[in-house]
């Protein structure tokens, strides 16, 4: 039992591999075990860093189990609604594509916008960050319609061919340029599958988020906070296309910027 817990959702029809997973996860429970034992012996169990810890791991591990069990309620999607997903989204599965991107991901800098205009590749882009003292690395992935977020999708494919396309990262610059593109279309009984377990997924994430949304409001009269760490009433909410994002508020999205042409990097 603890041995299975350890090795998770791992698994392997060969059976050399999963005997030397196995191997492994044993090993790391053996020396576990003999750690915590030291730590005993030496009153670490009796600290108070201890305690918080240990509670705080349990009230992690129970509220993962409760949000795992309310995803387990959801309506199974039909055959139907997967067709339909299917349908609705075809730059996923009819009109799938591979990307193979070239990137050069830049150190945060202060090259002044108007720099980057005149840049049109990516030994450009290396050329001027050289010249200015930026530590940049190279890098190579694969972009996968399938699974790649929609926002990036489309913003990729409405640019010109060949066009370097910049996608900021934190204080960081992705230069991306799309080296080949490959069509793979993906269809047929497989496809209804892979949109079934999307919608599964999808229902289960908005199940959790508005039970747990509930139960927050629900205990909001009960919370009693230390007048030190009392939240901020909440603020007005701005009505949409009175104002701008800042280039920071735009970055720290949940969701991926859409990438832009390198002339208009800001």
């Amino acid at each position: 039992m603890e041995l299975r817990a350890e090795l998770g959702n791992f698994g392997s029809r060969d059976p050399a591999v999963m005997k030397a997973a196995q191997q492994q996860a044993l090993q790391r429970i053996i020396l576990r075990k003999l750690l915590a034992h030291q730590a005993r012996e030496e009153k670490l169990d009796k600290s108070p860093d201890y305690t918080i810890q240990v509670e705080r791991g349990q009230e992690t591990l129970l509220a993962q189990l409760y949000q795992r069990k309310l995803a387990t309620k959801i309506t199974q999607p039909t055959k139907q609604e997967a067709e339909a997903f299917v349908a609705a989204n075809p730059a996923r599965f009819a009109d799938r594509k591979v990307m193979f991107v070239d990137q050069v991901i830049a150190a945060p800098n202060k090259i002044a916008p108007e720099r980057l205009q005149p840049l049109t590749t990516l030994a450009q882009v290396k050329a001027l960050l050289d010249a200015e003292g930026v530590q940049y690395q190279s890098n190579a992935v694969v972009l996968d319609t399938l699974s790649a977020n929609p926002q990036l999708v489309e913003g990729v494919s409405k640019l010109p061919p060949g066009e370097i396309f910049v996608i900021p990262q934190g204080g960081a610059l992705l230069f991306n340029h799309v080296e080949a593109t490959r069509s793979v279309p993906f269809t047929g009984d497989m496809a209804v599958a892979y949109a079934t377990n999307a919608l599964r997924q999808q229902k289960g994430q908005e199940t959790v988020a508005k039970q747990v949304e509930a139960l927050r409001k629900a205990a909001e009269t009960k919370i009693v906070y230390n007048d030190a760490y009392k939240p901020e009433p909440p603020k007005k909410k701005t009505p949409p296309g009175s104002g701008a994002a800042t280039p920071n508020e735009a970055a720290s999205g949940a969701a991926p910027a859409p990438p832009v042409p390198a002339p208009d990097v800001k």
